[in-house]
């Protein structure tokens, strides 16, 4: 099965991955861990340097012929033992190949429309937001300095191969960014106190929209920068909506606003 004779994974390599989990070891070694076939998939067409791959010794033959075509690239690519590729992921079934890659350190073109997430905390959320910004075809999401790592195995995992195709440039001080850009776009809100409904927007092509933590919302400083507030109406008895769920509702209206207009 395995034609080409791939490296035995050694202890020092498998701690070294290990400790790209810890968000402080990323951002000293520039590097992070892409896991998963699909997410290696997309990487391997990326323009973004992989450093090396580790494939499972029981990996499938689709999977083991992903490696080899890293392989043909010049890149190593190491045969980890069942038990060992196991302590390297975070998910319980995982997909028997990840890849340590260097992220790129220039600054990430911003396109409109800009998505704004103050504080966003769960990984799963920004991994799903990135995905859905790149389904409706949008690339900047813009983060907070206290929100998700976008690097976070989990977010990367959630995205789908998105990552690679969606510009999120982090750690940003939103009340600069949002003051450099009011006198060019409009910045709209999500609220629950937001007194427009969502289906009354007619989004302009130039629109940020700022979405808030789970469970405090926006904080009140970005808040009072945004020209309208919204509310995605509904009828049921829940207290809100997931923030990954309320931007999908919310990329699609702007989508169709701009459809309308063409």
């Amino acid at each position: 099965m395995l034609a080409i004779k791939f490296k035995p994974m050694s202890n020092n390599l498998k701690k070294f991955v290990i400790s790209l989990k810890d968000r402080t070891k990323r951002k000293e070694t520039s590097l992070f861990v892409a896991e998963g076939y699909k997410i290696c998939e997309e990487l391997l067409v990326s323009p973004l340097t992989t450093e090396f791959v580790v494939l499972s010794s029981n990996a499938r033959e689709q999977t083991v012929e992903l490696a080899k075509a890293f392989h043909r690239k010049g890149i190593d690519v190491y045969l980890a033992r069942r038990q060992q590729f196991l302590q390297l992921c975070e998910t319980e079934t995982p997909q028997d190949i990840l890849a340590v890659v260097r992220y790129s350190i220039e600054p990430p073109k911003i396109d409109y429309p800009i998505i704004v997430l103050d504080g966003i905390s769960d990984p799963g959320n920004l991994g799903t937001i990135i995905r859905t910004a790149d389904w409706f075809g949008y690339r900047t999401i813009v983060t907070s300095p206290d929100s998700v790592d976008k690097y976070n195995p989990k977010v990367i995992r959630g995205s789908m191969g998105s990552f690679f195709r969606v510009n999120v440039v982090q750690n940003r001080d939103l009340s600069d960014f949002l003051v450099a850009k009011k006198k060019e776009a409009k910045i709209f809100a999500a609220t629950l106190s937001g007194e427009i409904p969502l289906k009354q927007i007619p989004f302009p092509k130039k629109t940020i929209i700022i979405f808030g933590n789970e469970s405090r919302g926006i904080r009140p400083e970005i808040l009072s920068l945004a020209d309208f507030e919204f509310i995605i109406e509904g009828e049921g008895s829940a207290e809100s909506l997931n923030v990954a769920i309320s931007a999908g509702i919310v990329l699609y209206k702007y989508f169709l606003s701009q459809n309308e207009k063409k």
